[in-house]
C-alpha cells in the first residue's frame, strides 16, 4: 500500500498538501465552513471545559450540554421535531436498518457507497443488488413480495449523479416498501432549504416519519462531515422515529459519544450554515459555472446542482495524464481510479466551494482546456 499523502493545512480553495500549496478541487468541504475561526473556537473552548471526551456511553453519563445543542440545532436546520447525532456519518445506514426492522428481501444499488452495502447486511433479509439507478430491474426484483426495504445513495459521492426517487417509488407502489436513501452528499446542498435530494424533490415532510407516498415508506440518513461542516452522522425525524433510531442500533447506550468539542463545533457550523443562506447562493453559482465551463470544453457535466461531480475524459491514462500535468501546474484535481457508482475507467472528480473564486475557477477551466 502506498504511503497517504498528508493534507498539512486547513482544507480550502489553497491548501498544503505534501508540502506544496495547490489550488485545490478535492474533498467534501462543500459548503467550506469547516475551518472558519469561529467553528475552530467554539470547539477549542469545549475542549478546554470537558476535555477529549465523557468517557462513557450517551445510556450512562456521556450526554453532554454540547451533544443537546447539536441534536437541537439539527432538528431545527432539517426542520424535524427530533435527531440523533453519532459517531460517523458510515455507520449512519447501520442505524437505519436497525430502526427500520427486519425486512425479507433487501434491494441495494449495486453503485451504491460501501457503507450502504455493508449495512444491506444487517437486515435480516436476502440482499440483493438492482442495475444502477435502474427502477425497472428495481420492479422486476421487487415483484418477489414480502417485506421490501431499498438502499441507494441520493447523490453519487464521486458521480454527482442523483437517485430516480420518483421512478423508484413508482416501481414500489402496491408493495410493502421502505426507500432509504443515504444523502451525505446532499445534505446542505439541494433542495431551497437546503435539507437534500428529498427537499429539493418536495418530499422532505415524507421522510422519517412522515407519511409514506403511494404506500411507500421513504426514510433518510446522512452526515454533518460533508458541507454541514462538523463531523458524525445525523439522522433527523418525527420524535418517534429518531426514538426509534436511538433504541434500536445500540449506537446510542453501547458507543462512545462524540467528543464535546468535536460536537460543540458542529453545532457552531449548523449555526453558520442556517445564518447564511447566501453560502448555497454562492455554491450554486460555482458549480453551475465550472459546469458550463466544461461543457464549452466539450466535457459532460451532469445536469444536477450537486457540488460535486465525476467527468470521464478518454481513458484511465488520460485522465491519470492530465491529474498529474494540473497537479505540476499547482492545481489538485483528484482522479478516481475506482470507486462506488462511476464507470471503469475512473473519474476526474470536481469539488467546489463558495470559497473559490471565479479566478480560481476559470483557472482550472483554462488549464484543463490546454491538455484536452
Amino acid at each position: 500500500m502506498s504511503r497517504p499523502h498528508l493534507m498539512q493545512s486547513r482544507s480550502g480553495p489553497e491548501t498544503v498538501i505534501d508540502g506544496v500549496t495547490y489550488l485545490y478541487f478535492g474533498g467534501t468541504s462543500y459548503l467550506g465552513i469547516q475551518s472558519r475561526d469561529e467553528v475552530v473556537a467554539a470547539g477549542c473552548a469545549a475542549l478546554e471545559k470537558y476535555g477529549l471526551h465523557t468517557g462513557t456511553s450517551r445510556a450512562g453519563y456521556g450526554t453532554s450540554d454540547p451533544l443537546l445543542d447539536i441534536e437541537r440545532r439539527a432538528a431545527e436546520f432539517f426542520g424535524t421535531e427530533d435527531a440523533f447525532y453519532f459517531g460517523s456519518g458510515y455507520v449512519a445506514n447501520h442505524v437505519m436498518v436497525g430502526a427500520l426492522g427486519d425486512a425479507d428481501l433487501i434491494l441495494v444499488d449495486e453503485g451504491a457507497h460501501f457503507c450502504v452495502r455493508e449495512a444491506a447486511r444487517l437486515g435480516g433479509g436476502e440482499v440483493v443488488t438492482f442495475k444502477h439507478r435502474d427502477p425497472a430491474d428495481l420492479k422486476r426484483l421487487s415483484a418477489r413480495g414480502g417485506k421490501v426495504l431499498v438502499m441507494a445513495d441520493a447523490v453519487g459521492p464521486s458521480s454527482g449523479t442523483l437517485a430516480p426517487v420518483a421512478e423508484y417509488l413508482a416501481a414500489l407502489d402496491g408493495l410493502e416498501a421502505t426507500l432509504l436513501l443515504d444523502d451525505a452528499h446532499g445534505f446542505g446542498v439541494l433542495g431551497p432549504d437546503g435539507r437534500g435530494l428529498l427537499d429539493a424533490l418536495g418530499l422532505w415532510e415524507n421522510t422519517n416519519g412522515g407519511a409514506a407516498v403511494g404506500g411507500v415508506e421513504i426514510a433518510v440518513c446522512g452526515t454533518l462531515a460533508k458541507a454541514l461542516g462538523g463531523f458524525g452522522g445525523i439522522v433527523p425525524g418525527t420524535r418517534e422515529f429518531v426514538g426509534r433510531a436511538r433504541r434500536s442500533s445500540h449506537y446510542f447506550d453501547g458507543a462512545s459519544p462524540q467528543p464535546p468539542a468535536i460536537t460543540a463545533a458542529a453545532a457552531r457550523a449548523l449555526e453558520i450554515v442556517m445564518a447564511e443562506p447566501e453560502l448555497r447562493t454562492r455554491l450554486r453559482a460555482n458549480t453551475l459555472r465550472l459546469r458550463a465551463g466544461l461543457r464549452e470544453l466539450g466535457l459532460s457535466a451532469p445536469e444536477t446542482e450537486t457540488a460535486q461531480f465525476g467527468v470521464t475524459v478518454g481513458d484511465t491514462d488520460q485522465m491519470r495524464g492530465i491529474h498529474q500535468a494540473l497537479k505540476e501546474h499547482g492545481i489538485l484535481l483528484p482522479f478516481v481510479p475506482a470507486y462506488s457508482g462511476i464507470p471503469r475507467e475512473g473519474v476526474l472528480r470536481f469539488a467546489v466551494t463558495p470559497a473559490h473564486t471565479d479566478a480560481q475557477i476559470d483557472r482550472l477551466l483554462s488549464e484543463l482546456g490546454s491538455l484536452l
